[in-house]
């Protein structure tokens, strides 16, 4: 990578479903003058992007790059659009066009970060139905991105300031849930996390495992998935990690509070709203979604699309700015070094 990035760090963002808010959060993000001393650069259609900010009365001050410009040797401007056009598009109405849009714009920029031309990768919402209409059978970004980079196991990370967690399933079903777990995904979940939140420059010293069900099972009076499933993952990582505590199965109705008040670093959760519900409550607006496991950061908004309030001007912006922020501040640490910003 050229000697510039490691003093002005490069992030992507991918400007999500051009039809939800994603443009409208990632132009107002942008223009904050705190990012002023790194280099952003939007992937989307750059006739939309400026209509946007036009519409929202921003400036736009973005050179269209070339894929390939990003690792020039000249320095890139502090903004930038990586041009992906698009047409058809209608601001609030979701379709196949505006889900395959926002695919291309996470190919090209995961493609630019996994070649080490930007630094991060942060990325506005998609819709999960136009994404797989458009032909993308994924859940969601996590499991694409994981099939774009080749990562053999990844986890699905949300964090605050104050509180952090990680989950043991994604977007699996809740009546899926039980027989998806195993005690080597939870194991894996563990290792992963263990693994990552080091490089990425997270504590995790004390870690929190929560139980599948209420009171944590109870003994086994209210379900055997803690003895069978649970304590087994949390021993073996136990033997790997020496130098982590790892407290569990606990009771995950009072779990949450103990991790916020400080206890614990981060909480691995069983399944989805187990481990959100609790985040997005304290945290709802700056909490940001971190895939680990990839060879690249890539940090995300915690909303979707908004259909419903696109293109009217009053979308909030506090969670990309949020996504940008840690997607700094952790690549600085992936790096080795402190964010200059």
């Amino acid at each position: 990578m050229p000697e510039q990035a490691a003093h002005t760090p490069r992030i992507g963002i991918t400007t999500g479903d051009p039809a939800g808010v994603g443009p409208e959060v990632s132009l107002r993000a942008a223009a904050e003058a705190e990012f002023g001393k790194c280099r952003l650069v939007l992937f989307g259609g750059r006739d939309l992007l400026e209509a946007r900010a036009r519409e929202l009365g921003l400036p736009f001050p973005y050179e269209t790059v070339d894929p390939e410009a990003l690792h020039g040797a000249h320095p890139l401007p502090e903004r930038a659009v990586v041009d992906l056009p698009v047409s058809g598009i209608v601001a609030g109405t979701g379709s196949r066009a505006s889900g395959a849009a926002a695919a291309r714009n996470v190919m090209e920029c995961a493609a630019a970060c996994l070649r080490g031309h930007l630094d991060a990768m942060v990325t506005a919402p998609l819709n999960k139905r136009h994404f797989q209409e458009a032909g993308y059978d994924f859940p969601g970004h996590t499991e694409f991105l994981a099939h774009l980079s080749g990562a053999r196991e990844i986890a699905m990370a949300f964090l605050t300031e104050r509180l952090r967690v990680v989950l043991a399933t994604i977007h699996s079903p809740l009546r899926t849930v039980v027989d998806t777990l195993s005690p080597d995904i939870v194991y894996g979940k563990l290792r992963i996390l263990l693994t990552e939140f080091p490089r990425l420059g997270l504590p995790c010293r004390r870690v929190a495992v929560a139980g599948l069900n209420p009171h944590a099972g109870e003994g086994g009076i209210m379900g055997s998935e803690e003895e069978s499933v649970i304590l087994p993952a949390i021993e073996r990582a136990r033997a790997e990690f020496p130098a982590a505590a790892i407290e569990g199965p606990l009771p995950a109705d009072t779990l949450f509070w103990r991790a916020y008040s400080g206890e614990f670093d981060v909480v691995l959760a069983m399944y989805h709203d187990q481990g959100l519900g609790p985040v997005k409550l304290i945290g709802f607006g700056e909490t940001v979604n971190v895939t680990l496991g990839l060879p690249f950061v890539r940090t995300s908004v915690d909303h979707g699309t908004a259909y419903d309030i696109a293109g009217k001007g009053t979308a909030r912006h506090d969670s990309m700015n949020s996504a940008i922020r840690w997607a700094l501040r952790l690549a600085a640490a992936r790096a080795g070094h402190s964010p200059r910003v």
